[in-house]
């Protein structure tokens, strides 16, 4: 092997064509740099203090594999990293390629939404637990309904527009006047007044959903949604009392609150940090300006409330917190602000 090629480890996919020789040849050396006595294995305690302190060892070894070499080669808890244990780390990395499909689905789903230094370890722990039942479909389940119930009311009310059809005679919607019948609380949100309303809650429910139901399990998904299309209902029969309310963005904004304060406590640590910030900001703010031109501008019969979005942002928030085991941060500073919301 060239010197050149021990000096520079490939930091992409290995080649089907190296045998154990050549991972033989390459990584031995590596190993043997770092076991300074020579016993066969690495300390864990003295192969964290490297990564802290030493460049070369980010040289020698990608991120990825230090995270995972960190997280999960201390396979019979000895404290110590043997050279197997490190090979095998390392070529199971390697052979990315190799991967079933849904592996790198849920890498994909992992940059989206998880922080980088937490990105390996989501993706191996939900390898790892993954199953096929059901499949993580629940919030396009949800998405599909909705528009169902808004290409039903568009025909039977023969109108399209930005902002309408308002159905405020349906069964579904939020009605003030008829607040005994509990399901309008929930079932509001199959409503929508407009093709912009819709379009906004399908974009983001689809985008940015459906990747954390992917990494983060479909009934903590599930939880935040109706937890936030909840509060909504709630917080716009005590804010606004005498206006209709319909739309799954108390849904939507749970999960836009839960995801945008993972981003802001990570930011650091997100690909794509200000990008993703900026677009959730540019998202929130369009979307609650067209809310409040609906609320104050529109026609009176066809009003319905924007206290939904900041009752559903705050219940994201709230929910997130007490779904401590990771919902949607394994960062535990993140809980620790989440949870001290609520005494503000």
């Amino acid at each position: 092997m060239s010197e050149e090629r021990k000096n520079h480890p490939p930091h992409r996919s290995i080649s089907k064509d190296w045998d154990s020789v050549d991972m033989e040849r390459y990584w031995k050396p590596v190993f043997d740099k770092y076991d300074t006595d020579k016993d066969g294995s690495i300390p864990l305690r003295y192969l964290k203090t490297i990564l802290k302190s030493s460049d070369e060892l980010r040289h020698d070894f990608p991120d990825e594999v230090i995270e995972e070499i960190l997280e999960w080669a201390d396979i019979n808890n000895d404290g110590l990293l043997s050279y197997d244990e490190f090979l095998r780390m390392v070529h199971a990395r390697e052979l990315g390629e190799a991967r079933p499909r849904f592996q790198r689905i849920v890498r994909f789903a992992a940059l989206t939404v998880v922080p980088k230094n937490q990105q390996a370890i989501t993706i191996r722990r939900y390898i790892e637990e993954y199953n096929c039942y059901p499949p993580p479909i629940f919030l396009l389940l949800i998405s599909l309904i909705e528009l169902g119930v808004f290409i039903y009311y568009c025909v039977k009310l023969g109108e399209l527009s930005a902002s309408g059809p308002v159905p405020i005679e349906s069964l579904l919607i939020y009605n003030p006047k008829k607040r005994y019948e509990a399901w309008r609380f929930l079932t509001y949100m199959l409503i929508h007044a407009g093709a912009v309303h819709i379009f906004f809650n399908l974009l983001i429910q689809l985008l940015l959903g459906v990747p954390l139901e992917m990494v983060h399990k479909w009934w903590r998904v599930m939880l935040v949604y109706f937890g936030g299309v909840i509060a909504g209902s709630l917080g716009s029969s005590l804010s606004d009392p005498a206006t209709y309310l319909a739309g799954a963005s108390g849904g939507v904004y749970a999960l836009i609150a839960a995801h945008l304060a993972n981003v802001i406590i990570n930011f650091k640590e997100m690909t794509f940090g200000w990008v993703r910030l900026l677009g959730l900001l540019i998202f929130a703010g369009t979307d609650i300006g067209v809310a409040l031109y609906s609320r104050y501008v529109e026609d009176e019969k066809s009003r319905t409330s924007y206290a939904a979005h900041f009752a559903g942002s705050l219940a994201g928030l709230m929910i997130v917190s007490l779904c401590h085991t990771t919902a949607f941060d394994v960062n535990k500073k993140f809980c620790v602000v989440m949870q001290g919301i609520p005494n503000m």
